[in-house]
């Protein structure tokens, strides 16, 4: 599956040509990866908060006719007050980040690609693994592809920052051109300092939501079944990846996020 997306730049313009595919996480499951999700289930004593955002969840499942996971005292995200969120900069960092790979993943103009991270500061922003990348010349395949879905995280960090009005429905993939000119026609600082960090509350119930859409998916997996509710699994795990790094979910590092259900 393709993508076509054509970027406008302050003095730039490009038209780039995807190579988007399925993300790895997509592939069959092995006998490990089902013998990982034996392990006995939580045991939680939800609060009036957990038991509510879960509620909320589950009604846009059954409006889309998503299963809906039954066990009551399982499968819930940590309190509010018990979650810290990531800083609107780091957010804002994160963002230029996965628009920039994005854009690499396109095979982008190299001359253009200098300009863009010398405009934002790119490669300070960038982990180690994805810096490798971008200064990879002859990227495999399946890393163009991987690089590529990041054009999802990146519209769930312009979501976090007020930038984009509403997370919608994730049955089809974000309209990347739209989304880079969010980043395209500011300056760095502009960026940064337009930024409106959302509510802890407005980022649980999409973190909330998140989970059970791509529980929904695993169970389709594993169950050999189609992908309920229209939804389109990769736009599932990436938007579950990048909504659990903003929830700080144990912790992790952006390269070491995990999306269990």
């Amino acid at each position: 599956m393709k993508r076509s997306i054509t970027v406008t730049a302050i003095c730039l313009f490009l038209t780039l040509f995807g190579c988007g595919g399925d993300r790895p996480n997509n592939k069959p499951l092995t006998i490990e990866a089902v013998k990982a999700m034996s392990v006995p289930v939580e045991n939680i004593q939800a609060t009036k908060e957990q038991i509510e955002r879960r509620k909320r969840s589950e009604a846009v499942c059954r409006f889309h006719a998503v299963p809906i996971y039954t066990n009551p005292n399982a499968m819930f995200l940590d309190p509010a007050d018990q979650v810290a969120v990531r800083t609107s900069d780091e957010i804002v960092d994160r963002a230029i980040a996965l628009c920039y790979l994005e854009l690499k993943s396109e095979k982008a103009d190299k001359k253009m690609l200098a300009e863009v991270e010398k405009k934002y500061k790119v490669m300070e922003k960038l982990t180690a693994a994805e810096k490798e990348f971008a200064l990879n010349e002859n990227p495999s395949s399946q890393q163009l592809t991987d690089a590529n879905w990041r054009a999802e995280g990146y519209h769930v960090m312009l979501w976090a920052l007020g930038y984009i009005d509403t997370l919608v429905y994730p049955d089809k993939r974000c309209d990347v051109g739209s989304d880079v000119k969010h980043l395209f026609s500011r300056s760095k600082k502009e960026f940064r300092e337009q930024a409106k960090l959302r509510s802890k509350a407005e980022i649980l119930d999409q973190a909330d939501l998140i989970l059970r859409l791509d529980w929904a998916c695993v169970n389709s997996r594993v169950n050999n079944e189609p992908v309920p509710g229209n939804l389109d699994k990769s736009v599932v795990y990436e938007r579950h990846y990048a909504l659990n790094w903003i929830i700080r979910l144990m912790d992790q590092d952006w390269d070491g996020v995990t999306t269990d259900t």
